[in-house]
């Protein structure tokens, strides 16, 4: 097997990449990967200290077949960081495992995600992987240790070269959308903050990748692959976060270890009922509940 290389963003929170860093250090497998690292520049002056020690800490680590160090001198935000950094490193290898700097990943992580990259790399339903998984209790008769989903997912994940370059970052046929009340449903079933997501960035009110992301994979009828037990944490929520001042709603079962021997069918079927188990997470409800509990923190 070709090992995937990992990519980790990161910013200006030296204490939360040390943690990601070292967690996928101690992952199997860490030893045969290739890490990428790639840190944007500060926004203002206030942001050069801690920028500098994500740098350093970046500069230290070690426990990986090559570490790769790119930081920028401006700031580029998260969305064209993401976007150049993986393109840069995908056209290299032809795949690649992201990680953001405020996740911690079990010591399976990497087995399971290199796993399903090579399993499913030439299964065209598949658009994306993802060591994140929402807590959900299957149906009985469902046995296996993973599903495929509706919508992707940005706490890690992983993609294929051919599957990226599909991806029109411009969302040229927006148009079209914005006036099809039935495709906007269609792409709602996902969350129902899909589409007013998409219509935000194109409004220039988000910056999202991961909006377009997904949108590609909708428009592609492509699905996302999640593990029912979760092998990633994210500790991003609070207020040196860039995007989540929030309450985290997302109750996740982790799974330490990892799975070693997946419960691992032939050919992977998309089951409605445990795709919908995760979607609620995503429902004007659970959305509205956590919403009112981010209000309460900050009372």
């Amino acid at each position: 097997m070709n090992y995937s290389p990992i990519v980790v963003f990161a910013y200006n929170r030296p204490e939360l990449l040390q943690q990601t860093l070292l967690s996928l250090k101690k992952c199997r497998l860490a030893t045969v990967s290739d890490l990428y690292i790639y840190i944007d520049g500060p926004r203002n002056e206030a942001d050069i200290k801690e920028v500098n020690a994500v740098r350093n800490i970046a500069s230290h680590i070690s426990g990986f077949k090559s570490v790769t160090c790119k930081a920028s001198d401006t700031n580029k935000g998260l969305a064209d960081s993401v976007i150049s950094g993986v393109t840069e490193v995908i056209n290299k290898f032809g795949k690649v495992i992201v990680v953001e700097d405020d996740l911690v990943v079990s010591a399976g992580f990497l087995e399971f995600m290199n796993f399903m990259l090579d399993k499913y790399e030439h299964d065209e339903r598949i658009f994306q992987v993802s060591g994140f998984g929402v807590k959900i209790h299957p149906p009985k008769d469902y046995i296996y240790d993973y599903y495929i989903h509706i919508r992707a997912h940005s706490w890690t994940w992983g993609t294929w070269k051919d599957r990226w370059e599909t991806i029109d970052w411009q969302v040229k046929d927006f148009h079209y959308l914005l006036h099809d009340k039935k495709k906007q449903r269609e792409f709602n079933r996902g969350g129902s903050d899909l589409f007013g997501m998409l219509k935000g960035y194109m409004e220039h009110k988000n910056n999202s990748w991961y909006i377009r992301f997904t949108y590609a994979m909708f428009c592609q009828k492509r699905y996302a692959i999640m593990p029912v037990r979760s092998l990633v944490l994210n500790n991003g929520f609070g207020e040196r976060s860039t995007h989540c001042h929030a309450y985290n709603r997302y109750k996740v079962e982790f799974n330490q270890n990892g799975y070693g021997n997946w419960n691992n069918p032939k050919k992977i079927e998309f089951d409605s009922r445990v795709s919908h188990k995760a979607t609620k997470y995503w429902t004007i409800r659970y959305r509205l509940y956590g919403k009112i509990r981010s209000l309460l923190m900050k009372l």
